[in-house]
């Protein structure tokens, strides 16, 4: 029944479900090492497993169909699991932290098994609760968050919650809190408010203040992300006070982390720090390895922006990072290695920048984080221009402001708007690089996010260049015509503009015809989807090639039919023949 082998434990528990003796299955165990037809595995400082090879476990599985003793050997080894989950749980806010999730590893392909097992027996007719039960402790254990991947967590509750129909309403809220967790790192917001609003009005009926301020606090969240930053700080601010109410101590540390993020993104570095150091000490004092990672991470992250001492930015990331390795938590690395990329790139250390933001951007991909994506690629982007890779740079922050505009995040379209703003200006477009400034300054209004300390000095350089070489005049029309400009119009470029040869050496700018341009203001990233469709790919196809999500492509063709005027594959085909672009 096992896959990939198990505990003499484990083993124990479901063979006495049919009335053998702990002793009776401890002879039949060493009996069958004995004939090699099981083998034991022992690794330092883990208890030993029970293993059989495939074929063995094949005839082994034909003889129990036979038996007729399927049924209930299934539902044994389910519940098994779903105790070891649920034993779990509180496990995972101590200290003890790392040994769990490290058995909880052991057993994936264990607790896959009981999860598919019980999900099919729920959809047959029987009870969805034990379906329900496994995947919640499971997402909420952040199982699926650490060690990936978030779609098969996610996939799971949804199936079970469809047919949660007389399942007992604690069991219902905490899948619903587990789903829409999962929904929300995957950045669907919409589907993720649904259902921790769903989560929050069971356990207001339940009258869990526990539970409600979790519902309440990842609300906040959510609304942060939106920019909402007021009703953000309203729902956290609630989140915080159940949580105090109930002693909730963990809840309480991350609630105090979700007011940092908030004040962080408002550029109330001082408060930011202040919460941040408050939430690691109760971290500390639960010994929660998790709390204390994120913690520590954002503490530096926030030193960095507001250029604080480097070298405790630095103490802080490498403890940090080690707690991650403990965790073996990919989020967390990705994260580490997205702010050391910055750090290089702060350093002039472009080298070394690429490398940590391809690697973050990897696992980014892998996790399905699109927002972070976005942020990893349009501070790569910075990195190719500096080492100028004009061409990928550009295709980058392309690829950057579509991830960014699926999940709403304004900011980081603005953040890479000004990076491209930079890349324009140094090949000889200065109106396009005030238009581009223009519209991101517009973003970020109507977000509230100011650009960060740390970028602040580089910004009022490059809007300083740019005014220089355009006139006051110029450069302000420009930036007004931004302002109020589309997306995809800030985005196209306006053709080559005419700078002075003393102006532009002063600058020290490349000559514009470094910058490669395609007919009707197609970006190098719509070029590259147009020859691909000319060639026969689907969308999926597409999506696969350039490793982009089937949406980005659709929101490609979008405007690329806009910008040449065609309104089928076949007349964008033609178009691309006669351009001479395949």
């Amino acid at each position: 029944m096992f896959v990939g082998g198990c505990t003499l434990e484990a083993a124990e528990a479901v063979c006495q479900t049919d009335g053998e003796q702990a002793s009776s299955v401890l002879e039949g165990v060493a009996s069958l090492l004995d004939k090699s037809l099981l083998q034991q595995t022992e690794q330092e400082g883990e208890e030993p497993r029970l293993v059989m090879l495939e074929t063995i476990r094949e005839y082994g599985l034909e003889a129990l169909e036979a038996s007729g003793e399927m049924e209930a050997t299934r539902q044994a080894h389910a519940l098994y699991y779903l105790r070891l989950a649920e034993q779990a749980e509180p496990e995972l806010r101590g200290p003890q932290q790392a040994v769990w999730l490290e058995r909880l590893e052991r057993e994936h392909d264990n607790l896959r098994a009981a999860m598919q097992w019980s999900l099919e027996r729920g959809e047959a007719g029987h009870s969805m609760e034990t379906a329900l039960r496994l995947g919640g402790a499971l997402s909420l254990l952040r199982l699926w968050l650490v060690r990936g991947p978030l779609s098969e967590g996610r996939s799971f509750l949804e199936r079970a919650l469809a047919r949660s129909e007389g399942v007992a309403v604690t069991v219902r809220a905490k899948a619903l809190e587990a789903a829409a967790n999962l929904a929300s790192l995957q950045d669907d917001t919409d589907r993720a408010e649904s259902l921790f609003e769903g989560s929050l009005a069971l356990y207001r009926k339940l009258e869990d203040k526990r539970g409600m301020a979790a519902s309440l606090f990842w609300l906040g969240r959510i609304a942060g992300l939106r920019n909402d930053l007021a009703r953000a700080h309203v729902l956290i601010g609630e989140a915080l006070t159940l949580q105090r109410e109930v002693g909730d101590k963990e809840g309480t540390a991350w609630s105090l982390f979700g007011l940092a993020a908030l004040a962080s993104i408002q550029g109330e570095y001082t408060n930011a720090c202040a919460l941040y150091g408050e939430g690691l000490s109760m971290h500390r004092q639960l010994g929660n390895k998790h709390g204390i990672a994120w913690s520590l991470f954002r503490l530096a992250e926030v030193l960095f922006v507001s250029q604080g001492d480097p070298a405790k930015v630095h103490t802080l990331l490498e403890e940090g990072l080690a707690c991650f390795r403990e965790l073996d938590d990919k989020d967390g690395f990705a994260s580490s290695f997205q702010l050391l990329g910055r750090l290089a790139l702060s350093q002039d250390d472009a080298a070394a920048a690429r490398s940590w933001l391809e690697e973050s951007a990897r696992i980014y991909r892998e996790l399905g984080h699109r927002q972070n994506t976005a942020e990893s690629l349009s501070l790569l982007a910075r990195v190719e221009a500096r080492l100028g890779a004009h061409a990928r740079a550009h295709t980058l922050s392309e690829e950057s402001v579509m991830l960014a505009r699926e999940v709403g995040d304004g900011s980081t379209i603005a953040f890479t708007m000004e990076g491209l703003a930079g890349m324009v200006l140094a090949q000889g477009y200065p109106s396009w690089a005030a238009r581009l400034l223009g519209s991101a300054e517009s973003l970020r209004m109507a977000k509230g996010t100011p650009i960060p300390q740390v970028e602040r000095a580089d910004y009022e350089r490059l809007v300083a260049t740019a005014r220089t070489l355009l006139g006051q005049a110029t450069f302000t029309t420009a930036w007004a015509e931004g302002r109020t400009m589309t997306l995809e119009q800030a985005l196209t470029s306006p053709g080559p503009v005419a700078v002075p040869e003393e102006v532009a050496s002063a600058a020290q700018l490349t000559p514009a015809k470094t910058l490669s341009t395609y007919p009707a203001g197609l970006t190098a990233r719509e070029v590259e989807v147009l020859r691909l469709i000319a060639q026969g790919l689907t969308d999926a196809q597409v999506a696969e090639q350039l490793v982009i999500s089937p949406r980005t492509v659709n929101w490609h063709l979008t405007s690329i039919y806009g910008k040449i005027q065609v309104s089928s594959r076949a007349a964008a085909t033609r178009y691309a023949i006669e351009q001479k672009l395949l």
